[in-house]
């Protein structure tokens, strides 16, 4: 019996303008692509729960991506994908730069956003293992580094009280402190090759210069050396 792979996450699983035979996703033998180009961490994550309410994979593998991005639904019911470079309708293609002016102007938090991905990891891993499913994770475009400095820098941006100066430093170390919990609890083991480890990072490494940005837009050679690491791990 064929072993059911999925894989999610943004243009660096979708892969969308390379040929099937060359996308990692393939060289691993992925049975389920559900990644979206430009796809930011909320909609990776209800994407990944709507396919797991259906389906009950043997695999499923996870490129997080920039909490810079962002998900919206249109009144339409359609949704629309927000990113600093584009924001469109998943469904028609369409661009609203209406919306992604509106977005980044009024809605867009990092700390929201940064809070909201480190839940969305350990809820699918804790609801993989209760599942028996094996589960890979890595960081697609997350620039976020989670030593201590970092994240003290993240929580600048949480809500508190902003009108002392002593307690707004209180509360930034308060959420800092919350966010270090939260990475506590994620499991070191279900990374590809080493924890909070980057695609983007890999390939910036081992092949300077040739990153334009996504992995469709890398050389053949690149996305099947990140297609060897993943299979090593399954």
């Amino acid at each position: 019996m064929t072993k059911i792979i999925c894989v999610s996450g943004d243009s660096f699983t979708h892969e969308y303008l390379q040929k099937p035979e060359d996308r990692w996703s393939t060289h691993v033998g992925a049975t389920h692509n559900i990644a979206m180009g430009g796809a930011g961490n909320d909609r990776i994550f209800n994407s990944t729960i709507k396919f797991l309410n259906e389906t009950t994979p043997d695999t499923l593998i996870i490129g997080w991506s920039s909490t810079a991005r962002g998900s919206l639904y249109h009144h339409s019911g359609s949704r629309v994908i927000v990113a600093p470079h584009r924001c469109f309708d998943e469904q028609t293609g369409k661009d609203y730069d209406d919306i992604k002016k509106f977005y980044y102007s009024n809605l867009h938090n990092d700390f929201v956003n940064f809070e909201n991905v480190l839940n969305y990891m350990i809820y699918i891993q804790g609801y993989c293992k209760s599942k028996g499913i094996k589960l890979l994770y890595f960081r697609s475009v997350m620039h976020e580094q989670i030593d201590q400095q970092s994240l003290m820098k993240i929580s600048e941006s949480a809500f508190m009280s902003r009108d002392n100066p002593e307690i707004t430093k209180q509360g930034i170390k308060h959420n800092s402190n919350k966010l270090t919990k939260l990475i506590n609890k994620l499991d070191k083991d279900i990374w590809i090759k080493e924890f909070w480890y980057s695609m983007k990072e890999h390939i910036d490494k081992h092949y300077p210069g040739q990153m334009k940005g996504h992995s469709h837009a890398l050389p053949i050679k690149a996305v099947k050396d990140w297609g060897e690491i993943v299979k090593s791990c399954l």
